[in-house]
């Protein structure tokens, strides 16, 4: 399994490299330059903004591609690409592509996407105060708020007794009955337990299949035991801990019902202390992603995507600026130095190296091996070369620790955190003037609230965007 998603990784790459209208690259660069003050350039914009699933092109992309250098052979080069797509992307402005009655511009200036006729600037109507029975319709409402935390957080609805005691509150004193409530609910066995909110959460980062699992629960062939990383997940999730320990703890977690306690060498885990980086060494992770494979560009991005935000499938990640200025060669003679893979492979590699002296099912089980790669001598004369230090978002890092140390220091880390708990609240990513607010949590959950993910919801939980039924 791990083999066919590196397969159809690299397949994909090379495939949206050649098409005629692949977003290259430089396209997010570039358009944030165009644009500046976009809301959409908040952060890196998605490769959803012209595409559907990558290669395939989204109304918007469609029309972008119309007015691209027409007539000129494809594939375009990087350097034409940039140079002719702000005159493109002004040709489009006044047209509304996905016919939702909003121009592309106005769209992207609004941090919606112009392709997708489901993401529009919110409209500015709304009734007028206490025309709603039920709630103050698009302002904050303290119990529609308390409904949604008691729900999401708590698994309950609350009584009518308590939504009285808040309507017949001040409304100074509303959004501490809110953040008490939440208070209250992060400590339940609906947030915490096994199956809970945060182990939900945590599913896509770990992908569990249960016939290979060990230990307890285990399948009929079992290798390793997720529930190691599920304790782990939670445990830097709650409390005051540090979510940035999901890539830097150097131990382990055991779960007593709702209690996570630390124990530095539990659990099925044999990478020695001095190697470990949080959830990337887990013994699940290296059997899981790693595999038989040699140079393991499925471990890189699924990390990637899982705590750093980018799907290299979607394309999304591959700024030209984090490009390492070594050159690109095929260690493991896969092709990836053909002309419509090395786009890709030019970070995807630099961000795999790291992740090449862990086994996976090869040698010592889901260690560290510092000599790993002779057991690939066949494959290729030069696999020994592979080097083990790499580069992320433009860094140069000499082992996997170090990787994660960059990675867990970086906006994208903080954003990509943020992120997954606005979409597990509220059921989709910000969009419009909720890019504003969104950024100030992520600059406040770097900055006053030290990396603590419940300091953060505290104040989600109170932003509009939560609130406001």
């Amino acid at each position: 399994m791990t083999r066919l998603t590196m397969l159809l990784l690299t397949t994909l790459a090379c495939v949206s490299l050649a098409r005629p209208a692949y977003a290259l690259p430089p396209g997010p660069a570039v358009l944030c330059e165009t644009y500046p003050d976009a809301a959409l350039c908040s952060s890196t914009p998605s490769c959803t903004t012209c595409h559907s699933t990558p290669p395939a092109r989204n109304d918007f992309g469609r029309d972008l591609e119309a007015e691209l250098l027409p007539g000129t052979p494809r594939p375009l080069t990087n350097m034409m690409y940039e140079a002719a797509l702000p005159d493109a992307l002004r040709a489009v402005e006044a047209l509304d592509s996905d016919g939702d009655g909003f121009d592309n511009l106005s769209e992207i200036l609004a941090g919606t996407f112009p392709g997708d006729p489901a993401s529009r600037p919110a409209d500015a109507a709304c009734p007028e105060p206490g025309l709603n029975p039920s709630y103050d319709v698009c302002e904050y409402d303290a119990r529609y708020a308390f409904r949604k935390v008691s729900l999401d957080v708590c698994g309950v609805s609350p009584t009518f007794e308590e939504l009285e005691a808040i309507a017949n509150m001040a409304p100074m004193d509303r959004p501490a009955a809110v953040t008490a409530r939440l208070a209250e609910c992060l400590d339940s066995e609906f947030w915490l337990g096994r199956d809970g909110v945060l182990w939900r959460l945590a599913h896509r980062k770990i992908r569990p299949i249960q016939a290979i699992k060990l230990g307890e629960d285990s399948g009929p062939v079992p290798l390793s035991d997720y529930y190691d990383d599920y304790n782990l997940f939670v445990y830097t999730q709650i409390d005051d801990h540090d979510a940035r320990d999901v890539l830097l703890a150097d131990y382990f977690v055991l779960r007593f019902g709702t209690r996570y306690e630390v124990d530095p060498n539990g659990g099925y885990q044999f990478v020695s202390r001095e190697r470990r980086a949080g959830m990337l060494t887990t013994n699940w992770n290296l059997v899981y992603n790693i595999m038989f494979t040699a140079v393991p560009r499925t471990a890189a991005a699924v990390a990637y995507r899982s705590y750093l935000g980018f799907d290299i499938a979607r394309m999304e990640g591959l700024d030209s600026r984090w490009e390492s200025a070594n050159e690109l060669i095929d260690y493991d003679a896969k092709g990836i130095t053909e002309a419509e893979c090395a786009g890709c492979h030019r970070i995807l590699d630099e961000l795999t190296y790291p992740f090449t002296r862990y086994h996976g099912l090869t040698g010592g089980r889901g260690t560290y091996d510092e000599d790993r790669m002779r057991r690939f001598r066949s494959m290729s004369p030069i696999i020994e070369d592979t080097p083990e230090a790499g580069t992320i978002f433009g860094q140069r890092v000499s082992n996997l620790v170090e990787w994660a140390e960059v990675a867990a220091a970086s906006p994208a880390f903080a954003r990509a955190t943020t992120m997954d708990y606005w979409k597990l609240l509220l059921g989709r990513a910000p969009q419009g003037d909720e890019l504003t607010v969104f950024d100030r949590l992520v600059a406040d959950f770097m900055g006053k609230h030290g990396y603590r993910v419940e300091a953060m919801l505290h104040d989600l939980v109170l932003t509009e965007a939560y609130g406001a039924p």
